[in-house]
């Protein structure tokens, strides 16, 4: 069986990481049988470095899509820009930041046929002790208000068939995956929890932990699970 899939990157001051990212996804896929097309989407979420000047010059080797925020709209609005940009049935979301590699999807796609979500989670998490801790937090309140039992809600590597996908909810935070993840269980749409290989980033400065980040993600859990009590939530 073959697979159509578009790969959405979602991309903010990353010009240390991002061609080798970019590279690498174009080359997998070009090189491996399992796929019949597929499209690489990077969402510049108002990068300020030059992220911009090297998605130009990566446009132009790997005909990659760019989608363009002109000013920085968070992590939750570059996944819906880039899923918006999509055209296959397949999405894979994968930060690009260097800390996943693309071939971990070669152990996901064994589950496609019978699942309309997998979930990447970090078997072996490689980041800083208190951006571990935040995680373990949030998976904790999300699973206390929401009834996710997943291990890792907000790892950067999921592959969503497109009717799983949900593209009207309007969160700050990040709560992209929680809010997916929450309707498809709703819905009686079945994930697939598999353990993937997370590297330490190598270049620049990750932006999820910033106490602006914090405080807006917890805002958005106390909208969210307003939305769950009073039925808006479908």
């Amino acid at each position: 069986m073959k697979f159509s899939l578009s790969v959405v990157l979602p991309v903010f001051n990353e010009e240390g990481n991002i061609e080798r990212v970019v590279a690498s996804v174009a080359d997998f896929l070009r090189n491996d049988e399992g796929f019949s097309e597929f499209e690489v989407i990077t969402v510049d979420d108002g990068s300020r470095d030059n992220t911009p000047a090297i998605l130009r010059k990566l446009q132009d080797k790997f005909s990659i899509k760019i989608v363009t925020h002109s000013e920085n709209l968070g992590y939750n609005r570059a996944l819906i820009s880039g899923a918006a940009a999509s055209i296959h049935p397949l999405i894979l979301f994968m930060d690009a930041d260097g800390q996943f590699k693309i071939d971990s999807l070669k152990k996901a796609l064994q589950y496609i046929p019978d699942f309309d979500i997998i979930a990447g989670w970090r078997y072996k998490r490689q980041d800083f002790l208190y951006r571990i801790i935040l995680g373990r937090a949030y998976i904790f309140w999300a699973s206390f208000l929401f009834g996710l039992g997943l291990k890792d809600i907000n790892c950067g590597f999921k592959i969503f068939k497109r009717e799983a996908l949900i593209y009207n909810h309007n969160f700050n935070g990040g709560l992209f995956y929680t809010r997916a993840l929450l309707s498809a269980g709703n819905k009686g749409l079945k994930i697939k929890q598999i353990p993937v290989e997370h590297f330490p980033r190598l270049k620049g400065k990750g932006t999820g932990a910033s106490w602006k980040v914090i405080f807006s993600t917890v805002k958005d859990m106390a909208k969210l699970k307003y939305m769950l009590i009073t039925k808006q939530l479908k």
